[in-house]
């Protein structure tokens, strides 16, 4: 598929931490959802939202932009105390108007991406790509948390091509599907309920009683800034 390509980098941070944090790319994400008119895709594994990164998702909303967003759930995350720190993050991206979708690790569509036989395998997301509007495609190394933007180097590249956004935008259709993702919706009374095909949950979608505790206790920690 014909496109314009982009590579877009960090500065490798040098030996002063006075110098300043790695944040080219994340300035160009920024920079990206600013364009965006008509429709936001967003998938990353990890997600805790900077404040500049939650403040342009917003903008965007309120003049008219669909904002879609897909990560990990409790239980599909490889990480809890990435989980715990995005937690704190949900109730504001639904208020605000996000559709907020996670990973199922038990997809019924899994055998898409797992070899045979499946059994009682799980699913956990790994990808970071971004869609804006029908034009561009973003894939990169980083996701949408504090330590791809501000702390790690990360790279990746800009797509300018209709073709292969459509192309992207196609693939991800099965992983948006309530077959294979948690629809994360608020209630009339503000609380917040997981719902995909077959089931409806008032609490995170995880493997155990324990899995919740240890994401709740990690929750209130001050961890957000090293996600």
């Amino acid at each position: 598929m014909p496109a314009h390509a982009t590579v877009h980098a960090d500065r490798p941070a040098g030996r002063d931490p006075s110098e300043g944090r790695p944040e080219q790319l994340s300035a160009e994400i920024v920079s990206w959802i600013e364009r965006a008119e008509r429709e936001l895709v967003i998938v990353s594994a990890y997600l805790v939202p900077t404040p500049t990164l939650e403040e342009v998702i917003e903008r965007a909303e309120q003049r008219g932009v669909d904002v879609r967003i897909l990560t990990n759930s409790l239980r599909s995350n490889n990480h809890t105390a990435a989980h715990a720190a995005y937690r704190n993050f949900i109730g504001r991206l639904v208020g605000h108007g996000a559709d907020l979708h996670e990973v199922r690790a038990l997809a019924k569509d899994r055998d898409r991406y797992m070899l045979q036989p499946v059994g009682d395998k799980e699913l956990g997301l790994h990808a970071k790509l971004m869609l804006v509007d029908d034009r561009w495609s973003f894939v990169g190394s980083a996701n949408f948390d504090p330590r791809s933007l501000e702390l790690n180097t990360e790279m990746g590249l800009l797509l300018e091509s209709a073709e292969v956004n459509r192309a992207l935008r196609e693939r991800l259709a099965v992983d948006f599907d309530p077959r294979n993702a948690w629809h994360v919706q608020s209630t009339a009374d503000g609380s917040l309920r997981w719902v995909a095909d077959d089931a409806v949950l008032d609490s995170q979608p995880a493997a155990s009683t324990f899995q919740r505790l240890e994401d709740w206790f990690l929750s209130h920690l001050p961890i957000a800034g090293e996600m």
